[in-house]
């Protein structure tokens, strides 16, 4: 009897929370609690994560005050996130305010190992711009990183998705130098692509590499306005869930951060004997 695939690794994926320094975005959002419940919905949910990535605009206006409330609820959940910037970040504040490093303008780009998988965070931000972009210097060292094969290869954690935009209004804030970025990701060992920024969840492939675009915690984005434009919603918020399996494969679940009240459970027994073998 075959069997289904064993997961090697999950890392939990979350984006745009938007903290401001008021607390509210928009007049009524209270980052915070959005974020925090975010959080809450993937302890609560049981499953084990090897670490948590945040895909960017994690403050609204890049206030000091704003880091220092995301890194209060980050401190209260025991949690530690890997964070990339996003188009509302302030380099300098994050850096200094969430992150505790001196302050600097130079891209926030990472290198982290977990347990053989290797997370390369790309700053795809571009100071006083809306899209996204790296430059020759970014490129060149995400190149010098994949030369190498990791253990269990790299999954990749940018603000801006190399995906088609289905929200016409957001449709000029994307990716740039695409060609350049699948370029250097062509023969390597990158398995998937994690991404925020449209605060809708979506996904695609890009270079024969499939990307995960999770909504964000502050406000989700409905796909078509019913006047044009875009439409943002007080509602739909949830939590990724990349797993990567032992045969190679990705994949990459939605964990609802809001309506999460139980209405039916079914015991484990009820499956038993049904189906495949199953490996948690």
């Amino acid at each position: 009897m075959s069997r289904e695939p064993a997961a090697t690794h999950r890392i939990g994926h979350i984006s745009d929370s938007h903290f401001t320094a008021s607390g509210l975005l928009h007049g009524r959002v209270r980052t915070g609690d959005t974020f925090a419940a975010a959080l809450d919905a993937l302890a609560r949910s049981g499953v084990p994560v090897d670490a948590v990535v945040h895909t960017g605009d994690v403050a609204d206006e890049g206030e000091a005050d704003a880091y220092r409330a995301a890194r209060a609820v980050l401190d209260a959940a025991a949690l530690g996130v890997l964070p990339v910037p996003g188009n509302h970040d302030d380099r300098a504040a994050m850096r200094e305010h969430l992150l505790g490093l001196p302050p600097s303008a130079d891209p926030i780009d990472a290198v982290h190992d977990v347990r053989g998988l290797r997370l390369v965070l790309l700053d795809t931000s571009i100071p006083g711009r809306v899209e996204g972009g790296l430059d020759d210097e970014q490129l060149d060292r995400l190149r010098a990183v994949l030369a190498e094969p990791a253990e269990h290869g790299t999954v990749i954690a940018l603000h801006h998705p190399p995906v088609p935009v289905e929200v016409t209004g957001l449709q000029r804030l994307h990716l740039t130098g695409q060609d350049r970025l699948a370029a250097a990701l062509a023969g390597t060992d990158v398995r998937a692509i994690l991404g925020g920024h449209l605060h809708y969840a979506t996904t695609s492939v890009f270079a024969g590499v499939p990307v995960f675009v999770a909504p964000a915690t502050a406000y989700t984005i409905a796909l078509r306005a019913p006047g044009g434009g875009v439409a943002g919603l007080d509602g739909g918020r949830a939590v990724g869930v990349l797993t990567c399996y032992d045969d190679g494969r990705v994949g990459w679940s939605l964990l609802p951060a809001d309506g999460t009240e139980v209405i039916a459970e079914t015991p484990d027994a009820v499956f038993d004997g049904m189906g495949v073998d199953v490996e948690a």
